[in-house]
């Protein structure tokens, strides 16, 4: 599955020949064949472009000369909104949908969607009607990533999620559940289509607060979808994942596996690291 041919960067150039993916835990890093992760120092604030700059320039050298490197940049889940949205009717014109998804974002976001940047991917349900998987990022959250890798000798000209990067890796029809530091994403497919995409910030680590999130997701698809997944596909959940295998085994029949790439099971602060470079065919 190559979700990046639907919903590709939220800034997009020709892939490059370096890829970053930032998470609350450090830094995943891909150049000639190479995965490498390094880990924030002690009370690192990644959004601090001074101090990325930095960490960038220990791990990478700037080169002598002035042109940029062109990178591929993967941010957290939590720095956009993904959501899913869905019209009787949705205007041809560029200018017309933009406008009006800005203004049904304007109800859900915390942010100011006039000069956020925007991605969607439409699907066709039949006749007018379309549904819309839509990405949003407010500049001033993107703004200190992008000046951090610029300063550091690089061109992000590629710049997506991590939570869409990695849902290169998952089966069709299958929900994933990934957990990176106190981040916990949830995606779920219906062939090649994006139907949930679920984020939420932990207050603590435990099943309880997993399955606060998961077991209203599996309701609202059979109650609104009449479906469940085909399997349940794990990242990043460490010791907690025999007990979470357990429950989705037992009250909803589920199978669980880990979220596996071309590489083997993936770890969660790398999942869109190595859906990015499976979906460019690299290696």
């Amino acid at each position: 599955m190559s979700l990046l041919t639907q919903l590709r960067g939220l800034i997009e150039e020709p892939p490059p020949a370096f890829a970053f993916e930032l998470s609350s835990l450090g830094l995943a890093h891909w150049q000639s064949g190479n995965i490498r992760f390094d880990a924030y120092p002690r009370d690192f604030n990644p959004q601090d472009a001074l101090a990325l700059t930095e960490f960038l320039g220990r791990l990478t050298p700037a080169p002598t000369g002035s042109r940029r490197r062109p990178a591929a940049l993967i941010l957290p889940d939590s720095a956009a909104r993904v959501l899913i949205m869905d019209f009787d009717q949705f205007p041809r014109k560029a200018e017309e949908q933009q406008s009006l998804i800005r203004f049904r974002l304007k109800r859900t976001v915390p942010f100011d969607v006039d000069t956020a940047i925007l991605r969607f991917a439409v699907y066709p349900r039949g006749g007018a009607k379309v549904d819309l998987l839509v990405a949003a990022i407010a500049i001033e959250t993107l703004a200190p990533y992008e000046t951090a890798f610029r300063n550091a000798g690089f061109h992000p000209g590629w710049i997506t999620l991590s939570g869409l990067s990695a849902a290169n890796l998952s089966t069709p029809n299958s929900l994933t559940i990934r957990l990176s530091g106190q981040t916990l994403t949830l995606t779920y497919f219906t062939g090649e289509e994006l139907r949930i995409f679920r984020c939420l910030e932990l207050q603590e680590l435990n099943l309880e607060e997993i399955l606060n999130l998961v077991d209203p997701t599996l309701a609202y698809l059979e109650d609104e979808h009449k479906t469940k997944p085909a399997r349940v596909q794990l990242c990043g959940l460490g010791n907690i994942a025999p007990a979470l295998s357990g429950h989705l085994g037992e009250h909803w029949g589920l199978e669980s596996e880990p979220l596996r790439g071309h590489l083997g099971a993936v770890d969660a602060t790398q999942a869109g690291l190595h859906g990015y470079l499976q979906s460019m065919g690299a290696h």
